[in-house]
């Protein structure tokens, strides 16, 4: 049977495709993005999110914890020992303040689209349907295959959000089954690409060709990040790239914010980029122009879905 770690399912979504919509997440992606907005999900399997906050240091969970691996100081704090924490989970079960959980549970394809299918009427009503995202859902590619298979069998649009760091089959494979691509492009120079997400950017550039050349609704969705991809040059040469692509719907411009800062200290990781500046208004209109003179249509926040499938060829 098959099973896949799920973090959320959130609903009524409005910026992850046409209509409304609900947005799974799933647990694992093979990029390290300094700016990641969901760190929990990076991993891929689940992590124990603390909330130190919410804690009442009643030491519940260092009794569960059948390794040893929590420990609850004099004053009440309470830490993990991450060599010896196998993420089992047992610790967060007698946690009647929430403040332990994990950061995913383990789904079937049938339990969770009983989930997806409670907004049926949503869906039906709004023209809207099911995106899978992450972490990078595409790792999970047979148990997506038949999820998205069904949401389509039950006439739900299905749309995609992806990194595209994976083999080009596996995006070959999806392409019946998606309405919509939301790709990211987040830098453009490798050497960039590599410092800013730990990984070289040649088959997500590559992958990127192949769906638009296949694929007749595809979002290139760009996370401006200040002073990395947001820069004339940089932004230009990911436009320049995006305008020698086939069957571009729209681009939509990402602003930085720091709303997933807190996540990093749930789940124990360190965060580098609490100094950078959230979105510059002056820059975040400087690289829509940039996209609009490639000949692009254009959305700040991931928002303006359109039903034509082609902007351009």
């Amino acid at each position: 049977m098959l099973t896949a770690y799920v973090s959320e399912i959130q609903r009524f979504c409005v910026h992850d495709g046409p209509g409304i919509r609900t947005t799974v997440f799933f647990q694992g992606c093979p990029l390290r993005c300094k700016w990641c907005q969901n760190p929990e999900t990076i991993s891929p399997k689940p992590v124990v999110l603390y909330n130190r906050s919410l804690c009442a240091g009643c030491g519940s969970c260092l009794e569960r914890c059948p390794y040893g691996a929590v420990r609850v100081g004099l004053d009440g704090t309470v830490t993990t020992d991450a060599e010896k924490c196998t993420r089992c989970g047992e610790c967060c079960k007698e946690c009647w303040f929430t403040a332990r959980k994990m950061s995913s549970r383990l789904y079937t394809v049938d339990e969770l689209f009983a989930e997806v299918v409670k907004d049926e009427s949503v869906f039906r009503h709004s023209g809207g349907g099911i995106t899978i995202s992450g972490g990078e859902p595409l790792l999970h590619e047979e148990f997506n295959l038949q999820l998205l298979r069904r949401c389509r069998e039950a006439g739900f649009t299905t749309a995609v959000e992806t990194a595209s760091l994976v083999p080009k089959q596996t995006i070959l494979n999806f392409v019946p089954l998606v309405d919509t691509f939301l790709c990211d492009l987040k830098l453009f120079t490798r050497e960039k690409h590599m410092e800013w997400t730990g990984m070289p950017n040649e088959i997500i550039l590559d992958n990127l060709r192949t769906v638009t050349d296949v694929h007749p609704n595809v979002v290139i969705r760009v996370p401006l990040i200040p002073g990395v991809n947001d820069t004339d040059e940089e932004f230009g040469a990911m436009m320049r790239f995006a305008a020698s692509l086939r069957h571009i719907n729209s681009v939509h411009l990402l602003p930085f914010h720091q709303l997933g800062a807190g996540k990093y200290e749930l789940a124990g990781m360190d965060y580098c980029l609490w100094e950078m500046p959230e979105d510059n208004e002056e820059r975040v209109q400087a690289c829509r122009v940039i996209a609009e003179r490639a000949g692009f249509r254009v959305s700040v926040g991931g928002t303006g879905f359109r039903d034509d499938k082609k902007q351009r060829n």
